[in-house]
C-alpha cells in the first residue's frame, strides 16, 4: 500500500491544486465513462415505474457472459450483492424524486406488484415482464438497469492497492411497445490525476481522494441523470 506522510501529502495537494486551476475551464465537464443515448418521444411519458438495478450474478457464482434483456446482448458480469443492487436503487429513485416532472411508482410498489404478477422480482425478467408490470401499474414508461461490476477500493483515502472499480447501466422502456427512449452506462475505474490528467472532474470531486465504489457510483449516476429525459 501507498503511504504517504504528511509533508508528501503537502505537496501532493499543492501539485494538484496548481493543475486545479490550469483545467478550470473544464471544471464542467462530465466525469468520464459515464455515456447516454436517448430516442425523440412520439408518445407523453408521465408516470413511471422504478425498477431499479438488478445484479445478474449474485455472489457465490463465478462471474461470466449474461443476457442484458434492454440490447438482446450478452455482457460480463461479476458477482454483486443484493444489497449493492437495492442501494444503488434507492439513490436513483431520490434522484428521480428530486429531479421532479414525472409521476414516480416507487422500487417498492414495483417489487410487490411483480410478486402479484407471478413474479419473483421485478429486476429478473424479460422486456415482456417489464411491459406487463408497467401496463398493469398505468404506466408510460419503467426504468431499469444492471449492474456488472463492483469492485470496492483496498487501501485507505490517500492510498490504495486497488481502486474502486464500477460499471452499470441503465434504461428507459417506452411500456407501449417496448421502445428503449434513453439509456445510459458508466464503467469507470478511478485514477490518480497523475494517471490520467483528463479524469480532472472526477479528481476534483473526490477532494484529491481514493473513493469507495459507492461513492464512484453515485458520481455515474449523477451524470446520467442529468441527461435523463424531461417529462413530455
Amino acid at each position: 500500500m501507498t503511504i504517504l506522510s504528511s509533508k508528501t501529502k503537502g505537496k501532493s495537494h499543492g501539485a494538484a491544486l496548481a493543475i486545479c486551476m490550469m483545467l478550470l475551464p473544464l471544471g464542467c465537464a462530465p466525469v468520464r465513462g459515464a455515456l447516454t443515448e436517448s430516442k425523440a418521444f412520439s408518445s407523453p411519458i408521465q408516470t413511471i415505474v422504478v425498477v431499479g438495478f438488478r445484479a445478474p450474478v449474485p455472489p457465490g457464482q463465478s462471474p461470466g457472459m449474461v443476457l442484458n434483456p434492454f440490447g438482446g446482448a450478452f455482457h460480463h458480469a461479476e458477482p454483486v450483492s443484493q444489497e449493492v443492487a437495492d442501494r444503488l436503487t434507492a439513490g436513483l429513485f431520490g434522484k428521480l424524486m428530486a429531479r421532479g416532472g414525472y409521476r414516480l411508482i416507487s422500487p417498492g410498489e414495483a417489487r410487490t406488484h411483480a410478486m402479484d404478477l407471478g413474479y419473483p422480482s421485478p429486476a429478473v425478467g424479460t422486456l415482456e415482464m417489464f411491459q406487463k408490470l408497467g401496463q398493469s401499474l398505468t404506466a408510460d414508461g419503467v426504468v431499469a438497469g444492471n449492474i456488472y461490476r463492483w469492485r470496492e477500493r483496498k487501501g485507505a483515502d490517500y492510498g490504495v492497492d486497488v481502486p474502486a472499480s464500477v460499471e452499470f447501466d441503465l434504461y428507459l422502456l417506452r411500456v407501449e411497445d417496448k421502445t428503449v427512449l434513453w439509456k445510459g452506462r458508466f464503467d469507470k475505474t478511478q485514477q490518480s490525476l497523475a494517471e490520467n490528467v483528463l479524469d480532472f472532474q472526477t479528481f476534483l470531486k473526490a477532494g484529491g481522494r481514493w473513493v469507495s465504489a459507492h461513492e464512484l457510483a453515485v458520481m455515474g449516476l449523477d451524470h446520467l441523470i442529468m441527461t435523463f429525459p424531461e417529462a413530455k
